[in-house]
C-alpha cells in the first residue's frame, strides 16, 4: 500500500490549519519592522553614547553609577606616574571602538581610594571586569600578556574575552533583549572577588600599590 502524498501548499485542509492557528503574515511582517526600528536605535543609541572609547572618570560616585547601569564594562585603575599604566591605556583605547557593547572606564587610584580598597588593588596596573555589575575577572600587571612592554592589541583583546566582558557573538537583538529583561542582582554589587578566590577569607592587613608603591617608588610591577 502506497503512502499518502505529501501535504503541500495548495491544500484547503494545510490553509485552514494556519488560519486557525492564528498565523498572520502582516502582523508577523509588523513585528520584524518593529525589531528592525529597535535594532537601528540600538546601533544610533551606542554611537551616541560612550561606548566605543575609553572614558575616565574622577569622581567615585559617579563611576559606580556609571558601572551600575552597563552590562559589560572594564575598569582600569591607573597611576599617572607608571609608564605600564600608559602603555594599558594605550591598548584599551585601541580595542574600545571594536567592541561598543562594553563600557571602557579608567580611575587614577588617587580618585576612587573606596574602589581600591574593596577591589583589593594592590598591582597596578590592574584592569577589572564586571559582568552584570559583578567583578568576573582580573588583568594584574603584565605577566598574563608575556611580562613584557610590548605585547599586541589582539594579545589583550584575547585575555579579556576569557572573562566574558568582550562578547564576541552578541548580537542586537539578544543584547536587547536582556536590556528589556535586566538580570537580576544581589544588593552587593561590587563584591570582593579576592573573597571568591580565596575561598571566602578576606584578605587582611594594610592594603598598598605595587608597581613601584602607590606612594612613591620604582616603576616596575615585578
Amino acid at each position: 500500500m502506497s503512502a499518502p502524498p505529501s501535504p503541500t501548499l495548495s491544500d484547503s485542509e494545510l490553509l485552514d490549519s494556519l488560519e486557525e492557528a492564528g498565523f498572520d503574515l502582516a502582523s508577523d511582517r509588523d513585528r520584524r519592522i518593529e525589531a528592525l526600528q529597535r535594532e537601528i536605535k540600538q546601533v544610533r543609541d551606542l554611537k551616541e553614547s560612550d561606548n566605543g572609547r575609553v572614558i575616565t572618570f574622577n569622581d567615585e560616585k559617579s563611576l559606580i553609577e556609571r558601572m551600575s547601569k552597563e552590562r559589560y564594562c572594564l575598569l582600569h585603575f591607573f597611576h599617572n606616574d607608571f609608564s605600564r599604566c600608559k602603555i594599558m591605556d594605550q591598548k584599551l583605547s585601541d580595542l574600545a571602538p571594536s567592541h561598543p557593547h562594553t563600557l571602557f572606564l579608567r580611575a587614577s587610584v588617587s580618585d576612587v581610594p573606596f574602589l581600591v580598597t574593596k577591589m583589593a588593588v594592590q598591582v597596578l596596573p590592574c584592569v577589572i571586569c564586571f559582568v552584570d555589575g559583578r567583578a568576573v575577572d582580573r588583568l594584574i600587571g603584565f605577566e598574563e600578556l608575556g611580562d613584557s612592554d610590548h605585547f599586541t592589541s589582539k594579545v589583550l583583546e584575547f585575555r579579556l574575552k576569557q572573562s566574558g566582558v568582550l562578547p564576541s557573538d552578541l548580537s542586537l537583538a539578544s543584547n536587547l533583549s536582556s536590556t528589556l529583561v535586566p538580570a537580576k542582582k544581589d544588593d552587593d554589587d561590587y563584591p570582593d572577588d579576592e573573597d571568591r578566590r580565596s575561598g571566602g577569607r578576606a584578605r587582611k592587613g594594610k592594603v598598598g600599590i605595587r608597581n613601584g608603591l602607590f606612594n612613591g617608588g620604582d616603576d616596575d610591577d615585578y
